[in-house]
This record gives C-alpha cells, structure tokens and sequence, in this order.
C-alpha cells in the first residue's frame, strides 16, 4: 500500500479514501451518514476528528506522537558487522562467528539502517534475564552506567512482546552463535509513545528487547550522549512491581548531571521528542 506522511505520521492513501467516502456520504445524507468536514479536518490537522473508540479502530494512540529533531550524536555510525563481531568476541572469544559475513550480505529492506549482530541470549546466560545481567555488567566495565533497576530485571518484572518473542523464535533457526539482523538505532520512531510505535511497525518489523539494545549499546558506546536521542526498548514490557501489570517499557537515556547512561522505566503512552524505540526486520 503507499504511503504519504502528514503531521509527521504515516498515514495510508486507503486511510484516507476510506474517509473521504465516509465523508462524501454524510454529505449525500446531510451528515446522518459518515464523517463531516470538521472531522476530516481534524484528522488532516492531526487532532482527534472522532470519539476515543472510534478513534483508536483505525489509529490507535495516535494523538502520542509529537514532533522531533532528536538525531545521534554528531559522526555517529553505525558498526560494521566485522567491527560488531570484533567487540563480541572480545568478551566472548568462544562463540562462533563463522556465519555473519554470510547473513549480512543481502540488501537491507527499507527502513533499516544497518545490521545488529547480537549473541544468541542462551550462548551468553542461560535465559534471557541472566544473559541480560552479563551484558549490563560489561556496559558498567566499560564506562559510567547506573541501572536503576539493577535487582528488578527478573521474569517476574519484564517479559518480551508476542511479536519479538516470535522473532526470536525466528532468529534461532540462523546457524552459528549470533543473531544477524537488520534494524534501525531509533530515529524512525522518534517522538512516539512505545504503544503507539508497537502498533505502527510494518508486518516485517518487531521491536527489540532490552538485552539486544543493551549489546547494541556494547558494540556501540557512542550511540547515547548528551543532546541526543535516547532509546525505548519496544520488544519488552515492563512491570516494576512484578505485580502482573505490564504498563511500562524499558529505556536507556543519558544523564548530563552525572555525565552517565542510565537504565530505567517509564509507562508506555508517554511520547516524548527526546525517544525513540529501536526496532528490527526479518530478513527478506
């Protein structure tokens, strides 16, 4: 289907063919029928033209996007998978490594930006909790890092989304010890809520957990500083107080007080400029 942007959204032709029949209609039945132009308007103009529910069968949290000039920091690239493989195997001289160049070398699909290259989280801990523990205690050798919710990090608390879980599933059919997969670093969502986001990545897309950004951060130590977009971890929900309720996500952002990366939480309707979710593609 084809895209167009408005107000910074995507926003489907069909969309806004469907509403602009709604919209035809209410005018043949003098508005008892369809939508009316102030609704109309108000979508273009990116205001709610109908009623929550309404609202929410075909853009759902929409009104949880604002408006971002957030970026990476300046001369900030993105690690080659050799470059990627290298730090890895630093850490993890053992794992093997043997297929990457291999999966790395078809096209990337539209909207990646490059290739993560992430261990297979049972070859690092033995779940995805304990793999996580081991990543963050690397993070934490390598430079200032306050986890903030350091003991809060168990089964009980976090769990993936159905849709990464699914991907992970996926991603273990690759041979070897890594994951190779393309993604993109945040910018695509940047300024979106992490529910709102969930529900706009394409049939391809999925978000990524907290312990593949916080490899990612591994390989890549510059990607948070001061001024610059921080990262929501999409791919996992969030509760603080292993209580069963799932309202938060996980993010990682820069403290400019303690010059430090930070892990901690927030709920996951809060839109802010200064956050993006970084998210991954299946291969095609």
């Amino acid at each position: 289907m084809n895209e167009m942007v408005i107000s910074g959204s995507d926003v489907s032709f069909g969309l806004l063919e469907e509403l602009m029949k709604q919209l035809k209609a209410g005018v043949k039945t003098k508005g008892k029928k369809g939508i009316t132009g102030d609704q109309l308007r108000a979508f273009l103009e990116k205001r709610n033209p109908f009623e929550r529910a309404e609202l929410e069968k075909v853009l759902p949290f929409a009104d949880e996007e604002v408006e971002s000039s957030y970026g990476y920091p300046k001369g900030f690239q993105i690690r080659s998978v050799a470059e990627q493989v290298e730090t890895l195997c630093k850490h993890f001289p053992n794992l093997d490594a043997s297929h990457v160049q291999e999966l790395a070398s078809v096209e990337l699909p539209e909207g990646a930006e490059g290739w993560a290259v992430i261990p297979k989280p049972e070859k690092v801990g033995k779940t995805y909790h304990k793999a996580l523990e081991t990543i963050l205690e690397l993070i934490a050798k390598d430079r200032e890092f306050n986890n903030w919710r350091e003991g809060e990090l168990t089964e009980k608390h976090m769990k993936l989304t159905e849709k990464t879980a699914l991907s992970h599933v996926k991603l273990n059919e690759q041979s070897g010890d890594f994951w190779v997969v393309p993604f993109q670093f945040g910018i695509k969502h940047r300024g979106k809520s992490v529910r709102r986001t969930r529900v706009v990545f394409t049939e391809a897309e999925f978000g990524l957990g907290v312990f593949e950004v916080a490899v990612l951060l591994l390989t890549h130590p510059d990607r948070i500083a001061s001024d610059c977009l921080n990262i929501d971890c999409a791919g996992v929900e969030y509760t603080p107080s292993a209580d069963g309720d799932f309202f938060a996500c996980l993010f990682f952002d820069w403290s400019g007080s303690y010059e430090q990366l930070r892990l901690s939480f927030s709920r996951t309707g809060n839109a802010s400029n200064e956050w993006g979710s970084v998210s991954a593609f299946f291969p095609q």
